[in-house]
């Protein structure tokens, strides 16, 4: 177990007696060569820079004699992708890659950063959240977070497959992919002597996945701590408790945190802590940018104020974009209306420079009915609907009483089945296939269940 408390002091206990979930894991396959050749070039020249020919001759080494010293002569600044239409955008992943954790290479972060090489540019750091429901070309519907696996797997190019996929959702062209694994995860904060993050609410996690097919427990108490690797990959991944759009929040702040403190290090100054980087980099990441490429939107990243990020989640709330449904009996979201055309503009307008972006779609028309014998209830989850910015129709009691599992009943024929499923979902609902009609102009008829008294 790991628990934080608020004096950064760590009390161990032993792991959770919880029974072990244990499912088949998909075979481990090293990331492709070129990337890791980036990242040893890349933090190689940093060294190489600082401590001249000795450093020179260790580099050629570690890179496998290749000609470094030719990459010092004067060739200018290397031009990105997108650079000539003002916008690199960066896919930034995290996944587990260890074959002893539940899907090792499910992806468990997925961020897009679109960075503007204007001083005047909008950046945007989004988070997608690893539920939505994505079509990928030549195999079908699936979770998002298993298209790099699957790019892998059936196409042997699970960035060149994620990257297209990322577009059809945010509808920007994704230049590089930057995907890192657990482990290098945790050693590149150690190696940069820890990180520092606020905590703002506690956390609680019974069931945090201990890598070995069970679970241990992770508290962390609402404060402002120092966390090494290991505390703050559980910070970023943890999700039992609370929501996947809380934890994509507490992982943009986590890469803040890392690039806040790499950049309060001098590495010219330390050669050794650069070759650290080195080592642990060309073992646990892979990037599809060259080492100039690289360098040039660390740069770009490593020059903006926090002030001039956006940042954005997709979710679930009312102005999230996104709706809980079922596909093949798995929970999934997916985009309201079913048209990531939605997301796609959300997108365009942050980039415009529309700080607060909202879904505009009309409150549904409902009419609430009670069918049990709970007094009252009808009344009492009308009203919070209206806090919802729902249109409530007729408040009344439904002809058959003692029912048990609340139902809700789509007059729309489906034209708005997203809404209709989001209203099923916040009330634990099941929707009725069954044709009923209104008299009173509503859209949606919900006939409550008991099981709709402990809602609110």
């Amino acid at each position: 177990m790991v628990k934080i408390k608020q004096e950064d002091s760590f009390d161990e206990k032993p792991t959770s007696k919880k029974p072990p979930v244990v499912k088949e894991a998909a075979p481990s396959r090293k990331l492709p060569t070129r990337g890791k050749r980036g990242a040893k070039i890349f933090v190689g020249i940093l060294v190489l820079l600082a401590v001249g020919f000795i450093g020179a001759q260790l580099i050629m080494r570690y890179a496998g004699g290749e000609d470094l010293l030719s990459r010092f002569l004067p060739l200018g600044r290397v031009t990105l992708k997108g650079e000539e239409d003002g916008r690199v955008n960066v896919a930034l992943l995290g996944y587990p890659g260890d074959p002893n954790y539940d899907g090792p290479q499910l992806t468990d972060t997925l961020m897009v950063a679109s960075l503007s090489t204007a001083a005047e540019g909008k950046n945007l750091l989004l988070s997608v959240p690893r539920d939505l429901y994505v079509e990928v070309s030549g195999y079908g519907g699936t979770k998002v977070n298993s298209v790099f696996e699957i790019g892998e797997r059936e196409f042997k190019d699970g960035p060149g497959i994620l990257e297209s996929t990322l577009t059809q959702i945010v509808g920007l062209p994704i230049h590089y992919l930057v995907n890192i694994d657990f482990v290098g995860f945790e050693k590149l904060i150690d190696e940069l002597g820890g990180i520092t993050v606020t905590v703002e609410k506690d956390l609680y996690d019974p069931q945090y996945p201990d890598g070995k097919g069970g679970y241990t427990l992770v508290e962390i108490k609402a404060g402002t701590y120092k966390m090494d690797g290991a505390t703050a990959l559980k910070y970023a991944r943890s999700r039992q408790s609370t929501s996947d759009f809380d934890r994509a929040a507490r992982q943009q702040k986590i890469l803040f945190a890392i690039r806040d403190k790499a950049s309060s290090l001098n590495l010219l100054a330390n050669p050794a802590k650069a070759l650290a980087f080195y080592e642990i980099l060309k073992e646990h990441l892979y990037t599809d940018a060259n080492w100039r490429e690289m360098e040039r939107v660390l740069k770009l990243f490593g020059d903006l104020d926090p002030s001039q990020i956006t940042t954005r989640v997709f979710d679930d709330s009312p102005t999230g974009f996104l709706y809980g449904t079922r596909v093949n009996e798995q929970y999934v979201l997916k985009p309201v209306g079913d048209d990531y055309a939605v997301l796609k503009t959300a997108v365009a307008k942050l980039l415009s420079g529309e700080e607060e972006v909202a879904l505009e779609v009309a409150p549904l028309k409902i009419e609430v009915l009670n069918g049990t014998n709970i007094q009252g209830l009808a009344a009492k989850v009308a009203a919070k609907l209206r806090e919802d910015n729902h249109s409530i129709t007729l408040i009344g009691n439904n002809p058959t009483r003692g029912i048990t599992q609340t139902t809700v009943y789509d007059f729309t024929e489906g034209v708005k089945a997203s809404e209709v499923a989001k209203l099923a979902s916040i009330l634990k609902a099941q929707i009725s296939s069954d044709k009923v009609e209104s008299k009173t102009g509503a859209e949606v008829r919900v006939v409550l269940g008991s099981d709709a008294a402990t809602l609110f």
